[in-house]
């Protein structure tokens, strides 16, 4: 049999028709994603004019992606992460920007409510550098992670217990007139002090009877300074200075305080502040170094674990806000609330229940470490 070439079937036509054919394909033109091609076109296709489509011509933008876009795909490894930073900060933000004013409500002069609040971040910076190096080399971080949340708790919670003693009232007679009364609830007396003898050089010059005792509409204190807070009860009609030099009530409350009494909470409140600080101090800083640690590569996505924080802080703060602003009744008020005092309790159970979610979610964050204990 006699074979057959190419130019038996006009190979050499066939060749030339291509060549002239691949000629006539546009090129891609300037400013444009994707060339234009002649449907009817022959020959081989450039694959250099066709880019790899995007991953958003396959598929409709629906809600998961919208999420995957703000906060990056959900990893069952990192779902830990997330609900610890929001339920840990919004622990936070349910109770500690509202600390300074808690503070001057029980009595406390600026001095005392900044000292109190800016001791936490000295401490945490003295404190929070030892237990990360402790925690690398023993590998113990998830460990000292949960105790110091669960410090959080122990010595957060007893700040709403510690209040200086009422010792009298201060209270509305008519328009223009204030006396000082004793409190609904007596206090505490030592058995070596006589009763009867307390009474007579402590309350003596003031004690109304019985019939005083009912409460009535109070008018608003004098006009302070701005910033000034406790007050003096000089204006007070049976006020005596030998007596009452040293008693105080906070702006907008009915409680006098004596101030040796403040001191002593002052100094015991800042006694827990500074213990509870120096155990909890780690908990955020061991927490960011095993989300870092788990992303690896991707730390990047850092700041879509650490969003989840600033939600909680801000949704806590606004909720509380509103509560604590209708929690007006008070169980045991010695003297009956004034119309804007606050009652903060409810600050404090939201950050115990709240810290108390981050503590479980906390248990299931993973600790790794790339290096041998030495």
């Amino acid at each position: 049999m006699q074979p057959f070439s190419n130019n038996d079937y006009g190979g050499n036509e066939y060749g030339n028709y291509n060549q002239q054919q691949q000629q006539n394909i546009p090129m891609q033109p300037q400013g444009v994603a994707r060339p234009m091609v002649d449907p009817e076109a022959m020959g081989e296709v450039d694959p250099n004019l066709y880019p790899q489509a995007k991953e958003a011509t396959h598929k409709i933008r629906g809600k998961s992606d919208i999420l995957e876009m703000l906060c990056g795909s959900v990893d069952q490894e990192l779902l830990p992460v997330k609900t610890f930073y929001f339920f840990f900060y919004a622990a936070f933000g349910s109770l500690f920007p509202l600390m300074g004013v808690y503070f001057k409500q029980m009595g406390m002069n600026p001095g005392q409510c900044g000292l109190l609040i800016g001791t936490r971040p000295f401490v945490e910076f003295l404190s929070a550098p030892f237990w990360g190096s402790y925690a690398d080399r023993c590998k113990k971080g998830k460990m000292l992670l949960l105790a110091s949340l669960a410090a959080w708790i122990i010595f957060t919670l007893p700040l709403g217990f510690i209040q200086p003693p009422a010792t009298s009232c201060i209270e509305r007679k008519n328009a223009t007139d204030f006396e000082l009364r004793t409190p609904q609830v007596p206090r505490i007396l030592k058995r070596s002090i006589d009763e009867r003898m307390l009474e007579e050089v402590s309350f003596g010059k003031y004690t109304e009877p019985e019939d005083h005792f009912s409460r009535v509409e109070r008018a608003a204190r004098p006009i302070a300074a701005a910033g000034q807070s406790p007050l003096g009860v000089s204006y007070a009609n049976n006020f005596n200075e030998k007596l009452h030099s040293d008693w105080v009530s906070p702006l907008f409350s009915s409680i006098v305080y004596r101030t040796a009494d403040i001191q002593k909470a002052f100094f015991l409140l800042l006694l827990l502040v500074i213990i509870g600080e120096f155990f909890s101090a780690p908990a955020i800083t061991l927490a960011d170094s095993a989300v870092i640690t788990i992303l690896g590569e991707d730390a990047d996505r850092y700041g879509h674990q650490r969003m989840f924080g600033s939600l909680g802080w801000g949704l806590a703060m606004f909720f509380v806000g509103i509560a604590l602003d209708h929690s007006t009744a008070f169980p045991d008020h010695p003297c009956g609330p004034e119309k804007q005092e606050k009652n903060y309790s409810i600050c404090f159970a939201t950050f115990s229940v709240l810290m108390g979610a981050a503590l479980i979610s906390a248990t299931q964050i993973n600790f790794k470490y790339d290096f041998s204990v030495s």
